[in-house]
């Protein structure tokens, strides 16, 4: 091995070559000093082992005061010192010795706490198989520039963000999202970095790579989480600003009332707020980790806290409890055709993007596809268009939204307003009995109508359905037996959202919500003293994800917005994630108490065992170093939750 390389090891290795020489040193001179009378060699190979350990430390303690600040290294740093003047040799030696290996040990054990972003760090493959004139090329992958085709093989890690363009297969996208199941990836579908082609190959066509890539946004998100302090560690790091100093006073004293150096020195020693101060952040840091690894980003240890805290959860609806995916369920037309009806609403629901006016839109392109659960048959298809092509829809001449209520539009110079019942009372639209027979009665089948009316007169209707998620009941029940309440806010009418919370077996409901009208159910709720999870897509609903507690977005792999903003986002579109998500937080908060306790209850004991010359200062230092590793333990008891 040459100059370099040992140079390079020791680097790498130095705390544990320290560790392992002071321990040597230590043994020696305490071994010398046993069994001869050698007293002299014996107390210099202890002041070595002392200068060898506490080399590190006392630089350290000598940046603290310089700063003006005291911490557990200036305190060990001045036991030490103390101990050597006195002529208490071995103690010095055993008090440097036990807090370098404490603290090498603790180091170990936090590395693994972060483990989980190590794992993240290495999911993006370093290279890329990109085409460039006509011949693949193997690249680096932060290389690949937007718009360029990445050829990925079965068994690769996809090395950027983008879309398949050719091949079809399955995705490992656990990773990213936390999905236990392979998804089903075929042309349009969107892929991300550090994902895995598990089947045939695929060719993809970049939208992010290198840092701009979903994966790198999730390790962003982590890292900024992990450090960013709780407020029980502002708490505690506030506390031990004058906790230190009050230490040095205790021991000040000591030492003036009784004249035992050893005494005092021992108080400084064992007064080391130690396992108080790296209690919460061992727990905050573990939960964080473990909760990446299952797609669950949190923002940082102030929401991981507060979500613990959590005693009520609203649920958007559309989108969250339902799949999102709305489609026409029945047209029924009542002084006009069927697919008369459906050709207005498209038409005055083509510049909309609600997700109501999509699926309107889509349904009248495809009128076919229409035909649903016996009701009307929505449109006949049209023989001008090719098979396979969508019917082209003309444009209105003006459009105005009503927020929450419809749109109005004109075409042909006829005014047509599609929407609910408030926008139809708003215009004074009178409703015949017969449209609202029909729309009491999808809307009892839990489907969401809207009244289609053409210069003042309803001449039909538009009954729309949106499949619930499978896993909203047993989410919903797996919240109210943690004695979690449940609540869903939606814009949709008062049947329709009964029929839907009656299905999934929620405890609450609010219906006919305007956006501002959750934002306010919200206030609401925070007032009456809940703490408040909002459940949303991290856009439609930002007003409320902002208002609550802790905002929680649904399927944020891909979105910055949603990754940035929200105080948790499930990178999937994966209700079990926000049980899990929660309970992770109640049971990190209750870790935090465990670990804060387990300190002060060290402390007290031992400063009790001092006055009460119980607790040397060698003993003092082992049991505070063994109390410190069991709070890192109970911290990391996180990591498998």
């Amino acid at each position: 091995m040459d100059t370099r390389s040992v140079k390079q090891h020791y680097r790498k290795h130095r705390k544990a070559i320290i560790v392992a020489v002071s321990g040597i040193l230590y043994a020696g001179g305490w071994t010398l000093g046993y069994v001869s009378t050698v007293d002299t060699a014996s107390a210099a190979i202890l002041v070595l082992a002392a200068i060898v350990g506490g080399y590190d430390i006392a630089k350290t303690a000598y940046h603290e005061v310089e700063n003006r600040t005291l911490g557990i290294k200036t305190l060990v740093t001045l036991a030490a010192v103390g101990a050597i003047a006195i002529g208490s040799y071995w103690e010095a030696a055993a008090v440097v010795f036990l807090f370098t290996l404490g603290s090498y040990l603790e180091g170990r054990t936090m590395r693994k706490t972060r483990n989980a972003l190590e794992e993240l760090l290495e999911m993006t493959p370093d290279t890329a198989t990109v085409r460039r004139d006509g011949e693949q090329r193997a690249v680096p992958a932060r290389e690949v520039e937007a718009g360029e085709v990445v050829i990925v093989k079965p068994g690769e890690k996809i090395p950027v963000d983008g879309d398949v363009v050719e091949g079809e297969s399955a995705v490992n996208q656990a990773p990213v999202t936390g999905e236990s199941a392979p998804v089903h990836k075929a042309d349009g579908d969107e892929v991300y970095a550090g994902t895995i082609n598990q089947e045939g190959s695929l060719e993809v066509e970049t939208t992010g790579s290198g840092t701009d890539t979903t994966l790198q946004r999730i390790i962003r998100r982590v890292e900024a989480a992990q450090e960013a302090q709780s407020p029980t560690e502002s708490l505690i790091d506030r506390f031990a600003k004058y906790y230190t100093p009050g230490v040095l006073a205790l021991s000040a004293g000591a030492y003036a009332a009784t004249q035992n150096a050893i005494l005092s020195l021992t108080l400084l020693v064992i007064g080391c707020p130690g396992a108080l101060v790296i209690g919460p952040p061992v727990s905050i840091v573990s939960a964080i980790g473990n909760a990446a690894r299952s797609g669950v980003l949190m923002k940082g240890g102030e929401h991981l806290e507060q979500a613990g805290k959590i005693d009520l959860v609203a649920f958007d609806k559309t989108g969250t409890l339902t799949k999102g995916e709305t489609t026409v369920a029945d047209v029924a037309g009542f002084d006009a055709e069927a697919d008369e009806v459906l050709e207005l609403a498209a038409v005055a629901e083509k510049k909309s993007e609600h997700h109501l006016g999509d699926a309107i839109l889509e349904a009248a392109q495809d009128r076919p596809a229409a035909v649903t659960d016996g009701g009307t048959e929505a449109v006949q298809a049209d023989t001008e268009s090719a098979p396979g092509e969508a019917r082209p829809v003309p444009d209105p001449e003006s459009f105005e939204v009503i927020a929450g209520k419809g749109v109005v539009a004109l075409y042909d110079g006829r005014e047509i307003v599609v929407g609910n019942r408030s926008l139809l009372a708003e215009r004074d639209i009178e409703v015949a009995e017969e449209v609202g027979d029909y729309v009491r009665e999808r809307e009892e089948r839990g489907e969401t109508v809207v009244h289609v009316v053409r210069d003042g007169v309803v001449v039909g209707a538009v009954a729309m359905c949106d499949e619930l998620r499978e896993a909203a009941p047993g989410v919903v029940q797996e919240l109210q037996d943690a004695g979690i309440e449940t609540v869903m806010l939606t814009g949709d009418n008062e049947h329709t959202a009964r029929a839907v919370a009656e299905e999934v077996g929620i405890d609450d409901y609010r219906a006919e919500l305007l956006p501002e009208d959750k934002q306010a159910v919200i206030e609401a709720f925070r007032e009456d003293g809940h703490v408040v999870a909002m459940v949303g897509d991290g856009i439609n609903d930002a007003p409320s994800l902002a208002t609550a507690d802790v905002g929680i977005a649904m399927g944020a792999a891909g979105t910055d917005t949603a990754i940035e903003t929200a105080d948790m986002a499930l990178m999937a579109d994966d209700l079990d994630r926000i049980p899990y998500a929660v309970t992770l937080s109640k049971a990190t908060r209750w870790n935090i108490y465990e670990n804060v306790g387990l300190a002060v209850l060290t402390v007290t004991l031992l400063l009790a065992g001092v006055l009460t010359s119980y607790v040397t200062l060698a003993l003092g230092m082992l049991v505070h170093e063994a109390s410190v590793l069991a709070v890192i333990g109970n911290g990391m008891r996180l990591l498998r939750y």
